[in-house]
């Protein structure tokens, strides 16, 4: 592991390590922290087998652990409310709560754009109404898209409880569009196409934006993680001045 500067925290645990960002995260962290990797089920790397909703199992997982990368979520926006509410919303609270007995000292939160998309939505939350000339602020009023959407504010609403009344670091991202492809050009001509094009987050930015989440002094904070795309519907200006992000790709630069 790289020791050429001082870091906040050192060993981090990520839940849903075995899912695509967990997978960019893992690759893209692992030179600079302990990665302790959490999954629901046995994977080729080692990792720790838990059901993040049961509260006996999850009892002891996170002891020495200083910061808590929680990532695993139904992320498919037209589940059902039982998916949701067992893997979004109570296993959440299992996490936050094991957090807080085993001392962890921060949380970085995956949220999603979706609990902003109803501003922009077109049909159905993979599509975006091009039209709409949003550029959204963090202090925006929230408007889901989906269950999926409402799960996430909890979420971060969780986070917000426990860091005023436990004072449990959180740092909440609000995540676009990132892609096994790691190329938003392979949406072209589909209905996607310009949710991607307002949405998408490289992979190199991804593990930007979860490294600053997890160095940044805060005891609370939200941010949107999406590259600098040309057609981003979110302002980035806000997160840029509170996470130190500084994304360098553009969804528009794999267009050409």
């Amino acid at each position: 592991m790289a020791n050429q500067e001082k870091l906040r925290y050192e060993n981090v645990g990520i839940t849903g390590a075995n899912g695509h960002i967990g997978t960019v995260l893992r690759e893209g962290l692992q030179d600079l922290y302990k990665i302790k990797s959490f999954t629901l089920e046995a994977t080729s790397f080692p990792s720790v087998v838990l059901d993040l909703s049961d509260e006996d199992r999850i009892k002891g997982s996170f002891l020495g652990l200083d910061a808590v990368i929680h990532l695993a979520a139904d992320v498919n926006p037209n589940s059902s409310w039982e998916s949701i509410s067992n893997n979004n919303i109570e296993a959440t609270y299992q996490v936050f709560e094991e957090c807080r007995r085993s001392g962890v000292k921060r949380i970085v939160f995956a949220s999603t754009n979706h609990v902003m998309h109803g501003n922009t939505i077109l049909t159905t939350p993979e599509t975006l109404d091009a039209t709409k000339k949003n550029l959204m602020k963090l202090t925006d009023p929230s408007n889901p898209d989906s269950l999926y959407a409402i799960s996430k504010l909890f979420g971060e609403n969780l986070g917000k409880l426990y860091s005023q009344q436990y004072g449990l670091e959180f740092v909440g991202l609000r995540i676009g569009w990132t892609i096994p492809e790691d190329d938003p050009s392979v949406k072209r001509g589909i209905s996607a196409e310009d949710y991607i094009r307002a949405m998408f987050l490289s992979k190199r930015d991804c593990v930007q934006a979860f490294r600053c989440a997890l160095e940044v002094p805060t005891q609370f904070v939200l941010g949107y993680a999406i590259s600098n795309n040309d057609r981003k519907v979110f302002d980035l200006n806000e997160t840029r001045q509170n996470l130190g992000y500084n994304p360098q790709d553009n969804a528009e630069n794999y267009f050409k």
